[in-house]
């Protein structure tokens, strides 16, 4: 059963939901803040760039995580999301955003791969299959849940406050993992 998988598996899935919530509380907004900088024939490459860079820092990722630490890996990630976030509110030029969005995907390298050590660290044999379907849960959850808030904190508290709100929301995920032990000794 779910219940016997212990508070590691649940502080990690917690810290998963609010990760994937932080970025994407910004996306359902970010086509319209590339064409205020001027840049709306470049919106394809807002998920084309966020989505390079995961691809090519998975494989560090997964090897870091086997050297130095799933956990670290993890931190990394986050940190990455934090920064990021928080830089956005400074952007003026289309090639600064677009740098930014590549450098933000490489959080969504190195946070899901290490997570992912992680819980087959922690998880039975037996039971990964159910504990991966559970923390995916938690993954779409934090999809909707950021898709879902990031127009309302938007129109209620503009832009920058959105972004403010996805750094600190990644920096909640942070905080949750500090519950959590690392397996890699």
């Amino acid at each position: 059963m779910a219940y016997k998988y212990g508070k590691n598996f649940w502080f990690l899935s917690l810290s998963l939901f609010f990760f994937f919530t932080s970025f994407n509380l910004i996306l359902p907004e970010l086509n319209d803040f590339i064409s205020s900088l001027g840049g709306a024939d470049k919106k394809g490459l807002i998920i084309t760039l966020f989505t390079i860079s995961p691809a090519i820092s998975r494989p560090f990722s997964g090897k870091l995580s086997d050297t130095i630490g799933r956990k670290k890996v993890i931190y990394l990630g986050i940190i990455f999301s934090v920064i990021i976030s928080l830089m956005y509110p400074f952007c003026y030029s289309v090639l600064f955003f677009l740098t930014l969005r590549f450098l933000h995907g490489f959080s969504a390298g190195f946070t899901p791969t290490g997570t992912t050590a992680l819980l087959t660290d922690l998880i039975p044999s037996d039971e990964r299959g159910r504990a991966m379907g559970i923390a995916g849960a938690f993954i779409s959850l934090g999809f909707g849940a950021g898709q879902f808030s990031g127009s309302w904190i938007e129109s209620t508290f503009g832009m920058d406050a959105l972004f403010i709100i996805s750094g600190f929301t990644a920096l909640i995920s942070g905080f949750l993992l500090l519950k959590v032990e690392e397996t890699l000794n």
